[in-house]
């Protein structure tokens, strides 16, 4: 990757993080359930047979699914407000200001993300909740840095795909939620199938889970950059 497309899309990551500090209000709304969530989930579901699986699917899922939003409202919503047309007359590439803008999404993800797992580890650490007693702060952590974070980058990626080839933000908005609760769907059956063995097998599980979901973010990403050209950007809803 040359020097100049990591500037500039650093530059893009900059802009996105400055926009989004700017709004109280938001942390509020996007922390406030995650964290929440985090604390109470294991007393809820812990006493299920499956239930510490349970939570960490419905822990991911609300940081996957408002990544998701923020990338296709980051490039469908720029787009219907002509601001990314100006963003396009600058100096900075397509694949730059993608690249940034996804950046940023995924670091936002992996942010709500490890705010939501920190009661669980905490909790898991002091005084385990019913069913989380087999479990090991390290088994949560591993499940959260090879199945949650690539699955983030799964969901913007997704979002993006969507945003470049939809002809309207509404429209984007509403495919992306669509497709972002599928995915969280898809991950939830897949609760019923891992190994109740072992810990060790459960990350060996994990593992695997892992690498098929970055297999699936490397073509994806690759697909979008093929795909960020100047005319992919503006055309739709242009």
């Amino acid at each position: 990757m040359r020097p100049d497309l990591l500037r500039d899309s650093w530059v893009i990551f900059v802009k996105e993080w400055r926009e989004w500090s700017a709004a109280s209000m938001m942390w509020l709304v996007l922390l406030t359930p995650v964290v929440v969530w985090g604390a109470v989930a294991p007393h809820l579901l812990g006493h299920l047979e499956r239930g510490p699986l349970m939570v960490g699917v419905l822990l991911a899922g609300l940081p996957l699914v408002l990544s998701a939003i923020l990338i296709a409202e980051s490039l469908a919503g720029e787009r219907e407000r002509r601001t990314l047309e100006t963003l396009l007359a600058s100096r900075l590439s397509e694949r730059a200001i993608l690249l940034g803008k996804m950046s940023a999404a995924i670091s936002l993800g992996w942010m709500l993300l490890l705010a939501g797992a920190i009661p669980v580890i905490l909790q898991q650490w002091l005084a385990p909740p019913p069913g989380f007693e087999s479990l090991t702060s390290a088994t949560l952590l591993w499940g959260l840095l090879v199945v949650g974070a690539p699955c983030v980058v799964l969901a913007v990626a997704i979002g993006a795909l969507i945003a470049l080839y939809t002809p309207s933000a509404r429209f984007a908005l509403f495919l992306t939620t669509a497709f972002g609760s599928v995915l969280v769907l898809i991950a939830f059956g897949a609760v019923f199938w891992q190994p109740t063995g072992s810990g060790e097998l459960l990350i060996d599980s994990l593992t695997l889970i892992g690498l098929a979901v970055l297999t699936l973010d490397v073509t994806l990403t690759a697909l979008l950059l093929i795909s960020a050209r100047r005319e992919r950007m503006i055309m739709i809803g242009g």
